[in-house]
C-alpha cells in the first residue's frame, strides 16, 4: 500500500529541477535558431552585394562589346579614365541599401595577341562590415 501512495505522490507534477533544466534546453534551442537566422541574414546582405557589383561589371562589359573597337580604344583618352564617370554608383537610390559602388575599366590594346583588345572591368564596394570587395569581369574583343 506504501508503494502506491509513492507513486500517486510523484505523479502530481514535474519537480522544479525538471522545469529548469527543460527551460534552459528550450532556451539554448531557441538562442541557436536566433543565431542562425542572423547568419542567414548576414549572407543574404554579402549576397545581393556581390550580384549588384557582377550586374554593374556586365552591364558595361555589354556596353564595351556593342562599341566599335575604335570606340573602345577611345574610352583610354576620356577624362578620367579609367573610373567610370559615374562614380560612386548607388543602383536604386530608392531602396535602405547603403552600398556605393566604384566602377573602373583597363582596355589593352593588341593583348594577348595583334589586334585583340583585353578589357577588364572592376567594381569595389565597402560591405557592411567593413572589408574592401572587388569584382572582375575579363574579355576580348577583336580590333576591327
Amino acid at each position: 500500500m506504501e508503494l502506491t501512495k509513492r507513486n500517486a505522490r510523484g505523479a502530481r507534477g514535474f519537480s522544479l529541477l525538471e522545469v529548469m533544466i527543460a527551460l534552459s534546453i528550450l532556451g539554448f534551442g531557441m538562442l541557436a535558431a536566433s543565431v542562425g537566422q542572423l547568419s542567414a541574414l548576414k549572407t543574404s546582405r554579402q549576397s545581393r552585394s556581390q550580384t549588384v557589383a557582377m550586374y554593374l561589371a556586365e552591364q558595361q562589359m555589354e556596353e564595351f562589346q556593342s562599341m566599335s573597337s575604335d570606340d573602345v580604344i577611345a574610352e583610354i583618352a576620356a577624362p578620367g579614365y579609367p573610373n567610370d564617370p559615374a562614380n560612386p554608383i548607388d543602383p536604386d537610390p530608392a531602396d535602405d541599401n547603403v552600398v556605393q559602388y566604384n566602377r573602373r575599366w583597363f582596355i589593352t590594346q593588341d593583348a594577348p595577341e595583334p589586334n585583340v583588345l583585353s578589357i577588364r572591368v572592376e567594381v569595389d564596394w565597402v560591405d557592411p562590415l567593413g572589408f574592401n570587395r572587388t569584382t572582375v569581369l575579363r574579355s576580348l574583343k577583336a580590333e576591327l
